[in-house]
C-alpha cells in the first residue's frame, strides 16, 4: 500500500504549497493527560441534561464528533448549548497543546520543505488558538506564519468540506494542482479531493491507512521521514 519514494518525490517536488493537517501530521494533540476521550466525556457531561443529545452522544470518544452532533441538533442556538460546548472544546484543545507530542520527523520535514522554497500552511478542524499555542511552544511559527486556518465559525465548513484548503489556496495565490496536502483522516482525503488538491495519506498504523484508501486516497506514507528522504533524494 505504501507509496514509493519516487512517487512521493514527484508529488512534493511539484508542489509550491504544502498543506498540513494539524492533529496527526504535526503532533498528537490529545496526548496524556488531555486525551480525546476524556475531553469528549467532559462535553458529554455538559449535554447530559438534554435527554435527546445525551442519547445521541452516548459513547462518543471524539470531542469533535460530540461538538458536531450538538451543532446538528441545536444549530439554531449558537450562543446557548452549542456555544458552551464550543467554548469548552476550544479551551480543552488549547490546554492540550501544552502537552501535545510532536510527530516524529515533522519538524525536519518542515525545514526541508521550506529549504526547497515551498510555502507551508495548516488546514485543521482544531481551533486556531490551540494550533498557534503549539507552534509557539515548539518554535514552529517560522514555517507557517499566518498561513493557518483552524475551525471555522460555521461548523458545516469543517473538513471534509474543502473550505479551509480553498481559503489557503486563495490567500497564497496557488493553483490546486501546484499544492499537496498531508493528512491522516478520511475527512482530510475528502476535502483535498473536493478542492482538487493532491493528497498524501499519513499514518503509522496500517488500519488507518486502509481507512484513508477507502476515502479515496491513493498515495500513502507511514513515516514522515520517508517524505523527508524523498525531498532530499
Amino acid at each position: 500500500m505504501l507509496t514509493s519514494p519516487t512517487q512521493l518525490r514527484d508529488l512534493l517536488s511539484r508542489a509550491s504549497l504544502v498543506l498540513w493537517d494539524f492533529d496527526g501530521p504535526v503532533c498528537d494533540l490529545f496526548a496524556h493527560p488531555r486525551t480525546a476521550s476524556s475531553i469528549a466525556a467532559t462535553l458529554r457531561e455538559i449535554v447530559r441534561p438534554d435527554a435527546d443529545l445525551s442519547a445521541r452522544t452516548e459513547g462518543m470518544t471524539d470531542p469533535l464528533q460530540v461538538m458536531l452532533q450538538v451543532h446538528a441538533v441545536r444549530t439554531g442556538d449558537p450562543v446557548g448549548l452549542v456555544g458552551t460546548v464550543r467554548k469548552c472544546l476550544e479551551e480543552a484543545e488549547t490546554e492540550a497543546a501544552e502537552t501535545a507530542v510532536p510527530t516524529a520527523a515533522a519538524e525536519p520535514l518542515m525545514a526541508q520543505l521550506r529549504g526547497e522554497g515551498k510555502l507551508l500552511a495548516i488546514a485543521s478542524n482544531n481551533c486556531e488558538a490551540a494550533i498557534r499555542a503549539y507552534l509557539h511552544r515548539h518554535g514552529l511559527e517560522k514555517y507557517f506564519n499566518d498561513r493557518i486556518v483552524g475551525r471555522p465559525d460555521d461548523l458545516s465548513l469543517m473538513k471534509p468540506a474543502p473550505h479551509s484548503l480553498r481559503q489557503l489556496l486563495d490567500s497564497t495565490g496557488t493553483a490546486a494542482a501546484d499544492s499537496v496536502m498531508i493528512g491522516d483522516s478520511p475527512a482530510d482525503a475528502e476535502a483535498a479531493a473536493a478542492a482538487g488538491v493532491p493528497f498524501i495519506g499519513y499514518h503509522p498504523r496500517q488500519e488507518k491507512l486502509r481507512r484513508l484508501e477507502a476515502a479515496g486516497a491513493t498515495c500513502f506514507a507511514a513515516d514522515l521521514s520517508v517524505m523527508q528522504a524523498a525531498v532530499v533524494g
